[in-house]
C-alpha cells in the first residue's frame, strides 16, 4: 500500500506543478525554447491519456482502485486547464501528432479544448460526489469532447 500512496503523493504534486506551470504561462522565448515546450507538451498528453486511460479501467471495465479515481479525474481536470497555451506559435515543428490545423484554427481549437476542461471539472465533481450515473455520463462526455478535439487537431496513427 505504501507505494500506492508514494504514487498518489506524486501524481498530486505533479498535478499542482503542471497546473502552477499552465497558468503562469511561457517564460521563455521561443527561438531558444520551442522544443522544450513541445517536450513539456507531449509529456503532459501522455500523462492525461495516462490518466484517462487509468479512469476507464475503474470506470468502465470495474479496475479496483476506486479510492483512486479522484485523483485521476482532479489531474485531467487540472492539466486541461488552458491546452492551447501549450502549444504557441513557433511550436508546430518535430516529431509531433499535432496536426496544422492547431495553429491554423486557434478559435476552435480554443474552443473545444475549453469543453474538454469544463467536461473534466464536471466529471470530478460527479466522482466527489459519489453518484455512479453521473460519473458514467460524465466520463463519456468527456470522451467525447476528446474525440472531438482529436479528430480535427491530431495525427491518427
Amino acid at each position: 500500500m505504501y507505494p500506492m500512496l508514494v504514487n498518489s503523493r506524486n501524481l498530486f504534486f505533479g498535478a499542482a506543478i503542471v497546473l502552477g506551470l499552465v497558468a503562469s504561462g511561457p517564460v521563455h522565448s521561443f527561438d531558444d525554447g520551442a522544443e522544450v515546450t513541445i517536450d513539456y507538451r507531449q509529456g503532459l498528453m501522455r500523462a492525461l491519456g495516462g490518466n484517462m486511460a487509468a479512469t476507464a479501467a475503474i470506470v468502465v471495465d470495474g479496475a479496483p482502485f476506486r479510492d483512486n479515481l479522484s485523483t485521476h479525474t482532479r489531474y485531467i481536470a487540472d492539466a486541461t486547464v488552458d491546452i492551447p497555451a501549450l502549444f504557441p506559435e513557433g511550436s508546430d515543428f518535430g516529431e509531433t501528432d499535432a496536426l496544422p490545423s492547431v495553429w491554423e484554427d486557434v478559435e476552435k481549437y480554443a474552443e473545444l479544448s475549453r469543453e474538454s476542461h469544463e467536461a473534466a471539472v464536471a466529471l470530478h465533481e460527479a466522482v466527489e460526489q459519489g453518484d455512479d450515473a453521473e460519473i458514467m455520463a460524465g466520463f463519456r462526455t468527456l470522451g467525447q469532447s476528446c474525440r472531438s478535439c482529436h479528430e480535427d487537431f491530431r495525427r491518427r496513427d
